[in-house]
């Protein structure tokens, strides 16, 4: 089988890794109109993502899962792990509250849209439990964090599945594409052009 150049199945015997997807990931997030106004009685409700990758820094990530394994320098500890949220291609281009235009997806498949990053899908070979996954699209809008501890205990007891990561240069296509969309400047009025200029 030709090797992927895109992705690489995930190691479940190294740290979770910048660029890594994941499937299964639950959060908890806490229901206000639900909760007291007493902290030890909030409710909350667990939240499903069929898919989601992860954003943290890989040395950040990488000296959580030393401290974790080791159990010393509790100060290299993360208390929680950045995620964006994933979706299939075809949610996202046939979303039913907001489709996206057949001009508005050819900027979306060729990662030309700033708010979308599209990924092809992902070849059996390059995916941990070789079933491969569907094309699949990452809102940068859409972030979230688990608790770093959380997600290694949902990643121990098979409930989140590690599945596949990004290879060099697609990881760092992916981190500068995320991180430039974050660190977009809102202006209070746009430039304007004289007229004839």
């Amino acid at each position: 089988m030709p090797k992927s150049l895109i992705y690489r199945a995930s190691d479940e015997k190294e740290a979770i890794r910048q660029g890594e997807i994941l499937t299964g990931v639950i959060q908890f997030i806490p229901v206000p109109a639900e909760s007291s106004l007493e902290l030890e009685k909030t409710q909350f409700k667990s939240l499903l993502h069929p898919y989601a990758i992860i954003v943290s820094q890989d040395c950040d990530l990488d000296w959580d899962y030393k401290a974790r394994q080791n159990q010393d320098k509790p100060y290299k500890l993360l208390n929680s792990v950045k995620f964006c949220e994933v979706y299939t291609a075809q949610e996202t281009r046939f979303n039913a509250i907001l489709p996206i235009s057949s001009s508005e997806w050819n900027l979306v498949k060729s990662n030309r849209h700033q708010q979308y990053h599209f990924f092809e899908k992902v070849p059996p070979e390059g995916e941990l439990n070789n079933e491969g996954l569907p094309e699949l699209t990452v809102d940068f809008k859409k972030n979230f964090a688990i608790d770093a501890g959380f997600l290694y205990h949902q990643i121990n007891n098979k409930i989140a599945r590690r599945r596949t990561i990004l290879e060099c240069p697609y990881l760092e296509h992916f981190s500068h594409r995320y991180h430039d969309y974050h660190g977009r400047v809102a202006l209070p009025a746009q430039y304007e052009s004289e007229k004839g200029g």
